[in-house]
């Protein structure tokens, strides 16, 4: 695992959390981390900006090295310049050392109040994709989720993330509802038009585990495979 260190006097009043993204093979692909407020409500911009100055790239070629960072990130917080340069040169210490960084997109567009800062949201995420080469992942995809949220004609997400509702797929196998063949054809279809890779994510036990194998996942998340360890 990386070995980041993040002090605590750089965030109070939230903890930071990471975890394991493993590939099909098993192998350590990546370690995503979060932001988790003790108040509710999403984690102010300065926190962000303390976490990141600590995303330090490994400094090692071996080869259980993590080859991808992934923070995720509220959209409220995108629209800071501060957090976008912190951002970007997080992305280019990484980048020199043959490592990615992706921004897990905590919100969808639909949760902005209207179209104006729908559009600003966008350009922001054009900014971060062309002059940061920083790639984007969407998160808490659904089967109902609004197409119009993923930017589909934008092709501006490089992966996408989806909880495993297991119980309700392992429901339809049960009653042939249906379920099940109509995430694993829509999954196909977002793969086939976007390119996008789907990460599965809340894998907690082992029956989940067989499971999401039989879907077109790349690459997989949860406490089954990795506990989140707190920094």
């Amino acid at each position: 695992m990386n070995s980041e260190k993040i002090s605590r006097a750089d965030v109070v009043g939230a903890k930071v959390v990471r975890q394991a993204i493993l590939s099909r093979n098993h192998s350590l692909w990546g370690n995503e981390f979060s932001v988790v407020c003790t108040d509710p409500g999403e984690p102010p911009e300065s926190v962000y900006c303390a976490v990141l100055r600590h995303l330090n790239p490994r400094r090692t070629s071996a080869p259980a090295a993590a080859s991808h960072t992934f923070l995720r990130i509220g959209q409220s917080a995108l629209m800071s310049d501060d957090t976008l340069n912190q951002l970007t040169q997080t992305a280019q210490r990484l980048e020199k050392h043959r490592q990615h960084f992706t921004l897990s997109i905590d919100n969808p567009l639909d949760a902005l109040p209207g179209p104006v800062e729908r559009r600003a949201m966008v350009r922001q995420l054009y900014k971060l994709k062309d002059q940061s080469g920083i790639k984007l992942a969407y998160n808490n995809y659904k089967l109902d989720t609004n197409p119009g949220d993923l930017l589909i004609d934008l092709k501006l997400y490089d992966y996408i993330k989806m909880p495993f509702p297991d119980s309700a797929l392992r429901l339809s196998l049960n009653t042939r509802s249906g379920l099940f063949d109509r995430l694993y054809e829509r999954m196909l279809e977002l793969i086939n038009t976007t390119r996008v890779c789907f990460i599965a994510d809340h894998v907690e036990f082992c029956d989940s585990a067989l499971l999401a194998r039989n879907l077109p996942f790349e690459y997989f998340q949860g406490g089954y495979y990795s506990p989140a360890d707190r920094l």
